[in-house]
């Protein structure tokens, strides 16, 4: 009976402590949101990206090639080798845009990418200091 209640004391005395100190409790001021990437056209400015929306819509989005940079860091690109299906992640902290992960095949045969000729409103498209995407 003593081993009993010495168990039950122990136990209302660790989760006492957990309760007084939630720190699993706290939410992170950063979040992320994935996108579909539908084609990527590498530019000399940067990326173009098609990407899907909500239902059967699409979205495009220009991202620098300055971003990604080591020193600015507001874009990554990941190419990868495993059977993935290209994505956009796009990292918010405190509900501003933060930076923008890019995933896409290696294999540039993939149909993921393509090539397009560059059009003179192009470089100007690319001068953004955040990205805004549409969900």
């Amino acid at each position: 009976m003593k081993k009993a209640v010495l168990l039950l004391a122990t136990f209302l005395l660790v989760f006492s402590f957990a309760a007084a100190f939630p720190a699993a409790a706290e939410e992170s001021d950063m979040y992320y949101v994935n996108v579909q990437i539908l084609k990527i056209f590498p530019l000399h400015e940067g990326y173009y990206v098609i990407y899907r929306r909500a239902g059967l819509k699409t979205g495009e989005a220009y991202i620098p090639q300055a971003w990604l940079d080591r020193r600015d860091q507001r874009a990554v690109l990941n190419l990868t080798d495993q059977n993935v299906t290209p994505y956009l992640s796009i990292m918010f902290k405190d509900g501003e845009f933060n930076h923008v992960r890019i995933v896409a095949s290696k294999n540039l045969k993939h149909p993921t990418w393509g090539s397009m000729v560059e059009r003179n409103d192009q470089p100007d498209k690319f001068k953004i200091e955040k990205l805004e995407l549409q969900f």
